[in-house]
């Protein structure tokens, strides 16, 4: 999952500030709409810093007048391009969508459509976009191109896009991969030659463990991070403790420390 160090880097004129209030609603979107592999990551925070302009802009600047009256939007009642103008990192406009995607969500845009602004509603928002219209699917195929197109009906802006995505495929932790390679190479039966350190090495469980996580997966993590000597109360219940451990851990291996357990650091823990 993108850190802050990360996030600053894909977006270096954003606000630390602003990153760190930001960021909490970035992560949760991404963990809701399964935007956790390394390419989804990278695509989706590139197409937001564009759309965005690195997160300055959470509302179009223009009033939306421009929509009044317009039928393939939904616009129908007067008031209805202003009152829905675009909001939020992808800009969600026009009643139909406010309606689409209030309903989906179980939120009242019609009738609140200024919470679309919100961070707490709009990353929201842009992760089911991404996810409702295949974009996960085209990130993992390296379809960059027809994402835009998906975003942004032509390739407006496609060269600062671009520019984004290779700043975050280079940024970003391919640990978040969670493909079929990592998986394997975390689930793989032990050989011979290793049997003494890893023949009891669970199966990846095909989910990123991290903090607010419970449950037997959680014990395992802990059973194995008490193994290799961290004081910790194996109790299913991923907290601050674990966390900490976990850190500790993936600095000790070099791996991006911010304390998720996905396959790589999974695979690790028992390499």
């Amino acid at each position: 999952m993108v850190t802050d160090s990360e996030l600053g880097q894909i977006m270096p004129n954003c606000p630390a500030a602003k990153r760190a209030a930001y960021l909490p609603f970035i992560q949760q979107a991404m963990e809701e709409f399964d935007i956790t592999a390394y390419l989804r990551e990278a695509a989706f925070l590139a197409q937001l810093a564009h759309e965005s302009a690195e997160l300055r802009y959470m509302e179009e600047i223009a009033s939306g007048a421009a929509y009044e009256g317009r039928k393939d939007l939904g616009n129908t009642q007067p008031g209805d391009g202003k009152r829905y103008k675009g909001r939020g990192p992808i800009q969600l406009t026009g009643r139909a969508n406010y309606q689409k995607y209030g309903a989906q969500l179980g939120l009242d845009l019609i009738n609140d459509p200024t919470i679309a602004a919100t961070p707490e509603v709009g990353f929201r928002i842009a992760g089911l976009y991404w996810q409702s219209n295949g974009l996960n699917q085209l990130a993992d195929q390296k379809q960059f191109e027809t994402i835009t197109r998906r975003i942004n009906g032509g390739l407006n802006g496609q060269a600062d896009r671009v520019m984004y995505y290779q700043r975050a495929l280079k940024v970003l932790n391919q640990d978040d991969a969670a493909d079929a390679g990592a998986a394997t190479a975390a689930a793989a039966p032990a050989t011979p030659s290793d049997q003494a350190s890893s023949s009891s090495a669970p199966a990846y469980p095909g989910t990123l463990v991290r903090q607010g996580s419970s449950g037997a997966d959680v014990r395992t993590v802990q059973q194995r991070l008490s193994d290799l000597g961290n004081s910790l109360a194996v109790d299913g219940e991923f907290g601050p403790g674990t966390r900490a451990a976990v850190v500790d851990f993936q600095t000790s291996k070099g791996l991006s420390a911010d304390g998720i357990v996905g396959p790589g650091t999974w695979a690790a823990l028992w390499a």
